[in-house]
């Protein structure tokens, strides 16, 4: 009976931040894409929602990038799930750094689009720790949809996200420099020195030879 690894890219993102990687045999490999967030939808609805799409007659392994990894844990609390794999991510509260708490409680997250969304190009590349051109014309693609209410969404959910509570089968790979979630702050299983969050896509042998060990 085969597995089933479940891909979750970072929100605004898609199946291509995973097109480096490469997977032990025995596993069918499915790309689960996000859907739209209603009005203020708690991140436990949106997950079960999510998971509505993961049907499996076997063992199941989430893989999660960025806030992918948090959706992954969410998602293990509605299903049974063998294992859950975070690339580029956090698993518990305390890993989040002290100043997404500022901005939560300053509300910088609901400033208006044009001061917050619009001109985050720079910012953004720059906290991805983008490396090749073929790297920022992925991100400007990404960068190019105009839709912030997902967005929105997404930040706020993980400005106020809380858990406690980390299970045992989780295996968590990230960058030494990674800049959206600093190395000082997160204890992770598995760690990239030199790797940035855009590590999936720059470092990915070194992420393959660690799944190899963890998936084989």
């Amino acid at each position: 009976m085969s597995a089933h690894l479940y891909l979750i890219s970072g929100l605004g993102a898609d199946e291509r931040m995973f097109q480096r990687l490469q997977y032990p045999p025995g596993y069918q490999v499915h790309f689960l894409p996000w859907i739209k967030p209603q009005e203020n939808e708690p991140v436990s609805s949106y997950a079960a929602r999510m998971a509505q799409s993961i049907s499996a007659d076997g063992p199941v392994v989430l893989m999660g990038l960025s806030f992918g990894g948090i959706m992954s844990l969410e998602i293990a609390r509605q299903i049974p799930v063998h294992k859950t794999i975070l690339i580029s991510s956090i698993k518990h509260s305390t890993e989040k750094p002290f100043y997404y708490n500022w901005a939560r409680k300053l509300h910088l997250h609901q400033l208006p689009d044009q001061l917050l969304y619009q001109r985050r190009g720079m910012i953004v590349k720059k906290f991805m720790s983008v490396e090749t051109e073929e790297e920022a014309q992925l991100l400007t693609e990404y960068l190019s949809d105009r839709d912030f209410h997902d967005l929105r969404w997404a930040i706020n959910t993980v400005l106020h996200w809380e858990n406690e509570a980390v299970p045992a089968d989780v295996v968590h790979i990230h960058g030494g420099k990674d800049h959206t979630f600093p190395i000082r702050f997160v204890k992770p299983t598995h760690v990239i020195p030199d790797g940035g969050h855009f590590m999936i896509l720059n470092r990915a042998e070194k992420i393959n030879a660690i799944l190899q060990e963890v998936l084989g």
